[in-house]
């Protein structure tokens, strides 16, 4: 291995343990080097300029600037270096700012050795790698949102109505449908956008611009 260029990492996370536990678990592998940690987020960039590094692993929760940030920075200024984020949380949203932000990768601290040096090799090699856990919330995302995508014309007429505040027999009279077929219609509503009262559905229609 020795006439084989050396992948150089860099890690912030504000706890040293977590550094720690990283360092020892890289310890043995010939083929990557940890060239720098930090603690301070905002610290980051003025190393980085002193370095050369390949991959930076990051936590995202962090005090005064949070992993998205850091990631944000990190790609406009440093192009060609690989974010793998490191996470105690895998919330789709928090999933999907990293990605917005330009994140290689994404897997939870409680994994293992195994998956660590298989994204770390995943990133290595120019691709991207999100863990077991990651990828299912990745996926019912996309289902949400395929469903979403489903919603009648005349789902999205009734959302409308139901926004003027009327009732069910009111929205049937002005569509000329059932009482029942409106009640049908507003099941269907409330299972497509994962919403459970008026208030949640009102605020996720103003949140996609249907109303």
């Amino acid at each position: 291995m020795e006439n084989v260029p050396k992948i150089n990492l860099f890690i912030v996370d504000d706890h040293q343990l977590v550094v720690d536990g990283l360092s020892s678990l890289l310890n043995n592998e010939e083929r990557y080097a940890l060239v720098g940690f930090c603690h301070q987020p905002k610290e980051v960039m003025a190393m980085l300029e002193e370095l050369e590094v390949d991959i930076l692993l990051t936590d995202i929760n962090m005090p005064e600037m949070s992993g998205v940030e850091l990631t944000r920075n990190v790609k406009k200024r440093f192009p060609n270096i690989k974010v793998l984020a490191l996470s105690m949380f895998g919330e789709r949203q928090v999933i999907k700012e990293m990605i917005d932000a330009g994140v290689s990768g994404y897997i939870l601290k409680n994994t293992g050795k195994q998956e660590l040096i298989a994204a770390l090799d995943k990133l290595a090699s120019g691709q991207t790698f999100f863990g077991d856990e990651v990828t299912q919330e990745l996926m019912k995302a996309f289902k949400r949102n395929e469903e979403e995508s489903h919603l009648t014309n005349r789902e999205i007429e009734i959302i409308r109505l139901i926004e003027r505040e009327l009732s069910n027999k009111k929205i049937a009279d002005l569509l000329f449908i059932s009482e029942r077929t409106v009640e049908t219609h507003r099941k269907n509503i409330f299972r497509k956008t994962g919403t459970q009262s008026i208030v949640g559905l009102l605020k996720y229609a103003y949140d996609h611009k249907i109303i």
